[in-house]
């Protein structure tokens, strides 16, 4: 059966999603007059761990700066498809992740294929564990494999966070968002803060900073069965500070810290149809949920310059607990709540050596990443109740780098790899009424992972390059419905990933445009499979096919006018995948071969415009769609295709701006997230029509 959600309100023509894509430009404290430089501020990226502009890069990077991020339009994991085409996301009450190029984990895994970094600091569960995006100097979205590059493995790509340094000179600022969300039929408020302060502690040793930011709502979502309508609240206080020390010449030393704790209701999820169907956010619990969570992010950096190499060090340590309840049937019968809390610990230490000179021939890195992570698992769920405790301790250890070779001033030649071991050790407590008992598995894994890369040169102004690279994901436990030590872990998946694209800067610098090409092909792709008796099982069951295309640009058409757009075109199949599935008369063998992968829609664009004075007027107005995807690997819970409009206009003085904004303008109800059971197909309605106010100064 198949379940649509409502159609988009409408449809971008081809020629929209050709308009180029604009990058935000600090604001200078004047008016800009209309006779100022019409071209686009470079930007430069840290993608392979030197500073280099993000033309040079051959690979794609998609980058969002502090102009940005600051702005309730684009301070969410949702905005990353406006900027960075063939990318899904799913934000919902049981998982958070970001799907790119339709590489997906298996639901509910602990373990993303998507590297996350704060602050250089691998965050070891993924998008899951991140917090908001908040005090954020900028984020770089980089495509494919990456383990030539970074501490901590990534399969599908990497998103890398940098939160505000320090500054030197006294700074202050506050910042205050109330906003309006409006539900089926009625409209809830949102009060956000924030407030900053940063400068020098030691003069010219030691700079300091401090921000913070709360957020609290009722929600908009109303549970038939208690009447209860804030049974979708959300309560989240987020803290980010630093320390930057500059121990001599040739030697800083950065400290960075982020907490933050949310409490958020659960009462999310809902039947569309079936016998406890209901409309839009609005749920009919008979259990009390919520979803408390709790995460901490330490990185110490110290870097040192020598005369040709840099050396750089990166301590962390992550600390992410996660307890949750909620309603199992989703529905007013009576049965027992199922819950799950997660705590998860890990220390890292990364060491990397760093050719420094921009101009040379040859350009090298070097690193060594060690970590060691602790993980345990409650979960008690189904009738009777079954407890299962699962404790996960492991260590990995890895080598990387690559070497970029110039054998003329127009070609590059690039070689990287990553050796890696793994070793996971997992135990599991199985309490249920046929009595107790304790089984284990070990995973130990050695990967080497190689990745080439070739770029041209045609002109100062277009490059041509090619890359292609091996990535995996490793191996896990299933933490919710192992029943014995085979059942309880599963093995690596692998891919290989071809990308062909071009980077050209046009019109004297007044557009930046970026095609690519790629193919991606993976086995042994780690599947949750239903068993017979309602068991579900992580098995590494499939083998799967992607390919696509990309465009994305932006353009300074004005000194104070710039537009955007990207375009993503792909295909996701399963090629090999046979499996069982529930059928009317129980669990039956199904061939999913020649399904569409999950969240992997056929196509997804984006295409804006901004307006900005410096001081004076600015605005914004973007439309972000996608093409219909499924979210099951039996393609029968679909999400329509939609389009989401955003928009914003203020206006800026030195010191002081306020703006009115909107996001989702015209109320698009974007499903995050779809599962089936007997009784119905459950959907989770995403982020409703926002309407807010932002003022902020700084002094």
């Amino acid at each position: 059966m198949t379940v649509r959600p409502s159609r988009a309100a409408a449809t971008l023509s081809t020629a929209l999603l050709t308009l180029p894509m604009a990058t935000a430009v600090r604001a200078d404290d004047a008016t800009i007059p209309e006779t100022a430089p019409q071209v686009l501020q470079p930007i430069t990226v840290q993608a392979r761990q030197w500073t280099e502009d993000v033309q040079d890069v051959p690979g794609s990077v998609d980058v969002l700066t502090w102009e940005r991020l600051e702005t309730p339009l684009w301070d969410t994991l949702e905005t990353i498809p406006k900027i960075s085409p063939n990318v899904q996301i799913e934000d919902s009450s049981v998982q958070s992740r970001v799907v790119i190029r339709g590489i997906t984990s298996a639901n509910t895994a602990l373990q993303d294929p998507v590297g996350y970094f704060v602050n250089d600091v691998a965050l070891p569960m993924g998008i899951s564990q991140a917090p908001k995006l908040f005090n954020v100097e900028q984020m770089e979205i980089l495509k494919g494999p990456q383990g030539s590059l970074f501490g901590r493995n990534t399969e599908a790509g990497a998103i890398r966070v940098d939160t505000t340094d320090p500054t030197w000179e006294p700074t202050y600022w506050a910042s205050l968002n109330p906003s309006l969300r409006n539900g089926d039929d009625r409209w809830e408020p949102v009060y956000v803060g924030s407030a900053g302060v940063s400068g020098t502690l030691v003069e010219g040793r030691l700079a300091g900073s401090l921000a913070v930011r709360g957020e609290t709502t009722d929600g908009i979502r109303r549970n038939l069965y208690d009447g209860d309508e804030e049974s979708g609240d959300t309560d989240r206080l987020t803290m980010s500070g630093g320390l930057q020390a500059r121990l001599g010449d040739d030697t800083d030393v950065s400290l960075k810290s982020i907490f933050e704790y949310a409490d958020e209701g659960k009462s999310r999820m809902r039947y569309v149809n079936g016998p406890y169907a209901t409309d839009a956010y609005t749920t009919n619990y008979n259990t009390e949920t919520w979803n408390k969570t709790t995460t901490a992010i330490q990185s110490l950096r110290i870097d040192h310059r020598f005369n040709d190499v840099d050396l750089t060090s990166v301590t962390g340590w992550t600390h992410y607990h996660r307890d949750m309840r909620m309603d199992i049937d989703l529905s007013p019968m009576p049965s027992p709540a199922t819950g799950m809390d997660t705590e998860d610990d890990m220390l890292s230490q990364e060491l990397r050596l760093t050719s420094n000179d921009a101009e040379s021939r040859l350009r090298w890195l070097t690193g060594l990443y060690a970590y060691r992570q602790w993980t345990d698992v409650q979960v008690h769920m189904g009738t009777p109740l079954v407890y299962r405790d699962t404790d996960i301790d492991q260590v990995g250890l890895a080598g990387f780098g690559q070497v970029e070779v110039s054998f003329t001033d127009k070609l590059r030649l690039g070689i990287g790899g990553r050796v890696e071991w793994i070793n996971q050790s997992g135990e599991m407590t199985l309490t249920s009424t046929a009595g107790r008992s304790t089984f284990d598995r070990d995973l130990d894994t050695v990967t080497l992972l190689p990745r080439f890369t070739l770029a041209y040169d045609v002109t100062p102004d277009v490059m041509v390059y090619g890359s292609y690279a091996r990535g995996y994901l490793p191996g896990g436990y299933n933490v919710s419905m192992a029943t014995d030590a085979e059942s309880l872990a599963y093995d690596p998946e692998y891919t290989w990933t071809a990308e062909a694209g071009v980077k050209a800067t046009l019109f004297g610098g007044r557009a930046r445009t970026g095609l690519a090409l790629f193919h991606t092909s993976i086995t042994d792709k780690q599947i949750l499979d239903l068993q017979p008796g309602g068991i579900r099982r992580y098995s590494n069951a499939a083998e799967a096919e992607i390919y696509g295309f990309e465009a994305s640009a932006d353009a300074q058409v004005t000194s104070r006018w710039s537009v955007f757009g990207t375009l993503g075109l792909q295909h996701a199949e399963a090629t090999d995948y046979v499996t069982d599935v529930s059928g009317p008369s129980g669990t039956v063998q199904a061939d999913l071969s020649g399904n569409a992968l999950p969240m992997a829609a056929d196509v997804t664009y984006s295409v804006g415009a901004r307006y900005d004075e410096g001081s004076g007027w600015f605005g914004e107005a973007s439309l972000n769609g996608s093409g219909p995807y499924y979210f099951d690997s039996r393609n029968t819970l679909e999400q329509d295709a939609f389009v989401r409009v955003d928009a914003e206009i203020g206006y800026r003085f030195e010191a002081f701006e306020v703006a009115l904004w909107s996001a989702n303008l015209t109320g698009e109800n974007v499903y995050t997230r779809a599962v089936s059971n007997r009784m119905g197909a459950i959907f989770e309605d995403g982020a409703p029509r926002e309407v807010g106010l932002r003022v902020k100064v700084t002094w």
